[in-house]
């Protein structure tokens, strides 16, 4: 099977393994669980649960075992956008080309539902059967630094903060957007690898955080290449958000063409990192190589 027929087994596999997951009915409020399940099914390429499933199976790992903490991180995601589109943070109306969250629910129950998808994250994680208790816990830490203070939920603070300043360099932009963005890409990569090393090498975990690094940053760049030159069909979100809420982005600070030559850059020194480690023609080049085809 190809690199490409595989990486669309996984998307498969996770969207359905999700469905399994989230709960369809509660004893004390159905609109908070039709909400989880409209939060996190609404559609979504998958990238971040397929680079969990991708690199367990490129280090000899069953990518099944992968799904759960692939899921995990996909419910985390979810959440995180639910909370970026409320009136107090956003305001965006259109996620992945539907209402988004609040608008359907209201802000006060989509507050409560990207909640209730954090606990249901973990729990997936520390009650999944199909890797040992000890990787359990090492995934359900990781996880946990990513999206809290130190990761997103840090670069969000960060990134209200500085919208209020009327200059940003480069590197700031690009520390903000590690921990924002960049930490769920290191976090997928580092998930998939200690499901599926049998021992920790450590020059595999070095290499494939870097990767993860790159990775996480082109992305970040292409979402903003796209936000400024693209419409709401193909966005499926509000077309010029970052310029509507004042925010620096890489397209403002270096031009949408030189920006799309930076995302380039990224994914090469990301595709770099993969061939140092032999794995050049895997299926993780292929989940790098969509994060970024969505720009010429």
């Amino acid at each position: 099977m190809s690199t490409e027929g595989l990486l669309d087994i996984f998307v498969t596999s996770i969207e359905s393994r999700l469905d399994d997951i989230l709960p369809n009915a509660s004893e004390h409020s159905q609109d908070l669980v039709d909400g989880m399940r409209y939060a996190v099914l609404n559609g979504g390429k998958r990238l971040r649960g397929s680079l969990v499933c991708a690199t367990t199976h490129t280090l000899s790992g069953s990518y099944d075992n992968a799904l759960d903490s692939a899921c995990a991180l996909e419910c985390i995601h979810a959440y995180s956008l639910v909370h970026d589109d409320l009136p107090v943070m956003d305001d965006a109306d259109i996620r992945r080309g539907k209402p988004s969250c609040h608008k359907v629910f209201g802000p006060a129950m989509a507050t409560l539902i990207g909640d209730a998808l954090q606990p249901l994250a973990f729990n997936v994680i520390l009650e999944c059967a199909d890797i040992p208790r000890e990787k359990r816990l090492e995934v359900a830490k990781v996880l946990s630094r990513s999206a809290g203070w130190r990761g997103m939920v840090g670069g969000q603070a960060w990134d209200i903060q500085l919208t209020a300043q009327s200059e940003l360099r480069v590197e700031e932009l690009r520390r903000l957007h590690a921990a924002k963005t960049g930490e769920f890409f290191v976090a997928a990569v580092d998930i998939g690898r200690i499901i599926g090393e049998e021992h920790r090498d450590d020059q595999i975990s070095a290499g494939m955080r870097r990767f993860g690094e790159y990775l996480g940053e082109a992305f970040q760049v292409v979402d903003d290449v796209i936000d400024c030159s693209e419409s709401s069909d193909v966005t499926g979100k509000p077309i010029g958000q970052d310029e509507r809420l004042g925010k620096q982005t890489f397209p403002v600070l270096l031009g949408i063409s030189q920006a799309t030559a930076y995302a380039h850059e990224l994914l090469g020194k990301a595709m770099n990192e993969l061939n140092q480690l032999g794995f050049a023609d895997s299926v993780l080049a292929d989940v790098a190589k969509r994060c970024i085809e969505r720009i010429s």
